[in-house]
This record gives structure tokens, sequence and C-alpha cells, in this order.
């Protein structure tokens, strides 16, 4: 009987051990070292963590490399030579995708040729996707790994795994490696969390610009804590830049600030990285960091040369600005004082002018003094941001209705006739006057400045106080240059053509334009108080100047300024309707949602592109945008498509989120537009001024795969 319970018990045990090996062998959470007998220098190991995330539906695992004496292996992107390891788990059940987390690399020069890599023991964390994580995986492929010394050899490992991940047990050693390897892993980071100081890293800015001219990428990084032997590593997962080759950097150091250079060619000629997706790597001591950039030509960083060229460029985008139509107005006034110059002296002429230019130099540094009183207060910072008070709006109406009032001769101010003959003496023609029409067509300039100042912008409120105020400088001597001309060559005035009755004509056309512009800057209004108080306001600015103009200049001028508010009214109402409604009222409108970052990461992870139109509504290159671009076939069919959200920031009022979401992209103006989508997480920025194929070519990267 006993023998019987002996064997019984013998019977038993055996079973359980049978039973145990098998399931050992079908719940495998280690490969154990392997060695490739053809080159035994290098040896892998792959191990799961025990760690599994129903939700996720993932599986932390990590994979060892160990290469003996010289032997190096290669990073994601090897460098001028070399192969990266590669891991092929087709064969694979229960499996969707396998992505590595790569060390941060350092450079290794073999035989003139500098190459990116490693060396000794390398920890790759995983993480494996599986398709349902309550049935069995077959994790089956093969490991493929470069190694050279002055030679280079391709190994080849079989891999395979099988385990069910509700059902793995916690492999501590493993898990204790795995956490390693995630540490040596740069840190990724985007440009919102570093505005936001939403991050632990001791970044406080990043920027990066593409010089097409010179195929030089640039790259600006600040650390709060100074840098020590920094190096920076770029490359792309981009197919179009499959074969451009990133060079070493040449870094300078200015502070806590690193500026890097890196040469970029390639075989196929010449490359352009402008709004293409990049992965720059910043490694130093005790910091290794990542970031997707698209660089673009509108952020210069600072430097001597960045500086003197961006300080070239405000001084034309200025020069610029005297043509454009927010602007025109007030040069029709200053038009009309150069033809009254005629029979004056030269130095009469000289000082008019010179009191124009003092104006509009006046005006942008009263700008940069009002700009520089908020940063240093920590408040937000933007290009036009005074066209978000009501109460400046409210005076540049009366202001503009006054200047249009005394063109058309509907008043003049009369001074006292002793204080007349007291300026007649000093030789004055009403230097303020000129003064103040220099200063007034800088205020009207910015809405309608963006295509032209917004990198001299960006540059000058993202850089110091000193390079603030030297490129409002340089964008206030530009605007002045006309002015500035006339004032050193005063002859130049005998050139136009004699006064005569022409003249009246030539003041009430710009009086006209002045005008509507002061019933365009009243429009905007209409957000901060409402439309019937706008429209009541008008109709009574109207009424008020119709009987002042029948009363002072007639019946012809009267139906002129009538037929010019109607046809103004008119042209107003028709662009607001097809900025509202589009060219064709079958059409549905864009369903515009406010802006909201995280609700774009959300989107995103759900497949869909996200657009965002960051605009204002007195931002007239924001109006030529939408009306010429967002809301034109096939753009605004391509925005309609079911999977696409189209989010508004609105910037019409103050707004603290839409301006630190301007300012994270370096941006502190609008019109902006970017684009987000499972291919393109960080989103891609467009062009201060829209094309159709810009914004559909976006739209088509982003959505990805």
């Amino acid at each position: 009987m006993n023998r019987f319970i002996h064997s019984i018990a013998v019977s038993a045990l055996l079973i359980v051990i049978f039973f145990s090996s098998l399931a050992q062998a079908r719940e495998q959470s280690s490969t154990g070292w392997l060695i490739n007998p053809n080159h035994p220098p290098v040896s892998v190991q792959m191990q799961l963590t025990g760690q599994s995330d129903p939700l996720l539906q993932t599986v932390n695992g990590v994979l060892q490399l160990r290469l003996e004496d010289d032997w190096k292996t290669y990073w994601r992107s090897p460098g001028d030579g070399g192969v990266a390891p590669a891991f092929d788990f087709s064969p694979s059940t229960n499996i969707d995708d396998v992505v590595w987390g790569w060390p941060a690399p350092k450079r290794y020069p073999v035989l003139g040729v500098e190459t990116l890599g490693y060396k000794g023991v390398i920890n790759f964390p995983l993480t494996l996707y599986v398709q349902d994580v309550v049935k069995p995986v077959r994790l089956k492929g093969r490991l493929t790994i470069a190694s050279c010394t002055n030679i280079c050899v391709l190994s080849d490992y079989d891999i395979e795994l099988n385990f069910t991940p509700s059902h793995l047990l916690m492999n501590s050693d493993a898990l204790f490696t795995y956490n390693q390897a995630v540490g040596a892993v740069p840190m990724k980071i985007d440009r919102q969390a570093i505005e936001k100081r939403e991050t632990s890293s001791t970044i406080s800015g990043f920027r990066s610009a593409w010089d097409n001219q010179k195929q030089i990428l640039i790259v600006q990084v600040e650390n709060k804590l100074g840098w020590q032997l920094p190096d920076i590593f770029i490359d792309s997962s981009d197919s179009e830049l499959d074969g451009v080759n990133f060079s070493a950097p040449k870094i300078t150091f200015s502070g806590d600030q690193i500026n890097a250079q890196v040469a970029v060619s390639s075989w196929s000629g010449r490359v352009d990285l402008n709004n293409k997706l990049l992965n720059v790597t910043v490694i130093d001591k005790d910091l290794a960091v990542e970031f997707v950039s698209q660089p673009t030509d509108q952020l210069v960083l600072n430097g001597s040369n960045s500086l003197l060229s961006i300080f070239i460029f405000a001084l034309v985008g200025g020069l610029i600005l005297n043509i454009m139509p927010c602007v025109l107005p007030v040069l029709g006034m200053k038009l009309s004082s150069i033809l009254s110059a005629h029979g004056i002296e030269r130095k009469q002429i000289r000082r008019q002018f010179i009191a124009s230019s003092l104006g509009i130099l006046t005006s942008f540094w009263l700008l940069a003094v009002f700009l520089l009183l908020l940063k240093f207060s920590g408040e937000a910072l933007g290009w036009g941001i005074q066209f978000q008070s009501p109460y400046f709006i409210a005076v540049m109406v009366v202001v503009t209705a006054l200047f249009a009032a005394n063109m058309l001769g509907l008043f003049e101010i009369q001074l006292p006739t002793v204080m007349q003959t007291w300026l007649a003496s000093k030789g004055s023609h009403s230097y303020l006057g000129h003064f103040l029409q220099g200063m007034f067509a800088t205020l009207l300039a910015t809405p309608c400045s963006a295509p032209f100042l917004g990198t001299a912008v960006a540059f000058a409120l993202g850089g110091s106080a000193l390079q603030l105020c030297l490129i409002f400088t340089a964008l206030g001597l530009g605007m002045a240059l006309p002015w500035l001309l006339i004032a050193v060559f005063p002859a130049l005035v005998l050139w136009l053509p004699k006064p005569g009755q022409w003249m009246n004509t030539i003041k009430t056309i710009f009086a006209l334009m002045m005008l509507i512009t002061s019933y365009w800057l009243l429009s905007l209004l209409s957000s901060f108080i409402g439309n019937t108080a706008t429209l009541s306001i008008a109709l009574l600015l109207t009424l008020l100047l119709l009987f002042l103009i029948g009363t002072k200049r007639g019946k012809k001028v009267l139906l002129i300024v009538l037929a010019t508010i109607l046809v103004s009214s008119l042209a107003i109402t028709f662009v607001t309707r097809l900025s509202a409604n589009r060219w064709a009222a079958h059409l549905p409108e864009l369903q515009w949602v406010p802006l909201d970052s995280q609700q774009i990461a959300q989107q995103v992870k759900l497949g869909h592109v996200v657009f965002v139109d960051v605009t204002a509504d007195w931002c007239v290159t924001c109006k030529a945008n939408k009306i010429g671009v967002l809301l034109q076939d096939p753009v605004y069919s391509a925005l309609q498509n079911e999977g696409t959200i189209t989010m508004k920031g609105d910037w019409t009022h103050a707004s603290k989120d839409v301006t630190e979401y301007l300012q994270s992209y370096g941006r502190f103006g609008v019109p902006f537009n970017i684009v987000y989508g499972p291919g393109a997480e960080q989103g891609i920025p467009l062009a201060t001024i829209l094309s159709s194929d810009s914004v559909l070519t976006a739209i088509q990267q982003a959505k990805g795969k």
C-alpha cells in the first residue's frame, strides 16, 4: 500500500515537473545571450520586464548588446558610414509594432569617416504593441547588427519569445536594465512645454533656421545651467531626406546659449529643409534631450552676422510698409504737404520731412518701450497687440476721421492772431502736424505688416532688450527712408508738378481713402461694443459728415462722398460675406472649434488631421489668406473632409493662451497656420502668406501612412 502511494506521489511530481517545463517553454520572457559563431565579439539578449498595459496594449522589454574590445555598432542614423541595427519581426503573431528607444550616441571616426554609435554594453528599451493582451504572443524575427573596428561585419540573430502579456511575471533584473535604458534615451521635449515651463529639463529655449543659399542648418539652444561640452546630432525619418548628410556642427557659445551651424549635403544635389521634420538631439554632461524641429527661413538666430542680416531685413520691411493699404491714406496727407511745399525754403522742407521721420521713429520707439515694459512685467508679447484694445481703436477712429475732415476742408484749427504772427516770425510750418503724421502712419501699419516684418519682429521680441530696440529702430528707419531722402535732398520736391486745381482733386481722393480707413477701424469695434452700437456710431458719423460736406463743399463733393461710402459699404459687405459664407451659399461653412492644445494631441492620436488658424479681425493678411486660399477649392474641400478638424485661435482680443501658443512656435503675430496629424505630431507650420499647394502638401504629409 505504501509502495502504491509512493508511486502515485512520484508520478504526480513528474507530471507537475513536466507541465512546468512545458509552461516554461511556452511562456518565455528572455532569449538568453545569443552569439553568432561567425562573429563571437558581439552577443545579444532580449528580455521582457513583465510590465504590460492592457489599455495601451503594450509590453515593455529591453534589447542588450555586448561588444568586446574596440568593436562599435551604430545609432539609428549611422553618420557617414555604417548600418543601423534592424529587427525584422514580420513572422511574429499578435504583434503590431516594436518601437525602439535609442540611447544618446557618440562620434567615432573610422578611417577618416565619422560614424555615430556605441561601444561596450548598450541597452535599447523596447515597447511591443500587441493586438490582444490576453492572447498568446509569438515574437519571432531576425535581428541584424553591424559592428566595426577597422573592418565591418553584419551578424544575424534569430529572436523568438512566446508569452501571454496578461500572464507575464515581473522580471526584476530586466526591469532594472529597462529603466537604465530609458534613462539613457534623450528626453523628448516640445516647444510648448518649454514656453509654458512644463518640463523638468533645464532647456529654456530652442529655435532652428534653414539658410537655403548657404545650405546650412542653424540651431540655437538655451540651457539655464550653462554648457560644458555640448554636441548636436541631426537626423530625419522623412523619406524625402534619404541620402541627406548632416555634418558635425560648428558650435559657438553666448552665455547660456549655443549656436550650432550644420552643413547639409546630398548626393542628389541641393537640399531644401524648409518646413521638413528633423530630429535634433542635444547632448551635454548630465543632459540628453531631443526636439522635433521644422526649420523655416522666418526664424533667424542670434549672433553678429544674424543680427546684421535681420537689421537689414527690418530696414527693407519698414520701407515696404510705405505702400501698404493701411499706410497709403496717411501718405496721401504727406503727398499733399509735398505738393504745397513749392515756393518755401529748402530749410523748411528739410525740417518738415525730418519732423515726419522723427514721428515714425518715435512711434516705433514707443512701441518698443511698451513691449519691453510688458516683457519685464512677465506679460505676453505680440505684434499688433494695440489693436486688441477698444480704446486704442476708438482713438484711431477719431484721429483718422479728423484727418479726413481736415483734408476735405471741413474745418481748420485757427490759432489766435498773436500766436499766428509769432509762429510766422519763427518760420514754423506746423512741424508738429508733420510729426503726428509720421506717428499715425506707423500705428496704422501694423495690421498689414505681417508678410514683411514677421521675421524681424519674432527676432526682436524673442531677443534681448538691446536687440529689440535695434530692430525697431531699423523698422522705423526703413519706413522713414523716403522722407529722410527728401530731407537730405530737398531739391527733389522741385521735380514735382506745380500746384494747381488738380491738387484739390488729389486731396479729395486721399481724404476719401482716409475716410474708408476710419470706417474700417470703426468696424473693428463691433467685437467689443456689438454690431448695434457700431452701426449707430457709423450712422451718426455719416450724417454729421454729410451735413458738413453739404454746407462747406457743395453738392458735387457731397455726391462723390456719398458714392464712396456706398461703394465701400457694398465692398465691405461683400468681403464679409465671402469670409463668412464662402463663394457659394449651398456649401457649408467650415466648422471652426476653439484652439485647444490638449484637444489637438487627442485628435492626432485618433488619427485625425488638425488645421489651426490663429487670426484676428484686424489682421488684413489673415483676411486675404481666408478669402484667397482657405475658402477656395481645393483647400476648402480638403478642410471639409471627414477626419480633418479645423481649429481657430482668435487673437482679436487679448488672449494669454493664444499668445503663449504663438510664442511656443517662435511667432509673435498673426496670421499663423499649422497642420498636425499622425505623420506630423509636432505640427507643420505654414508660411505667413498661404498658398493652396503649401496647405495641401502639409495636410497630406500630416496624414502620414
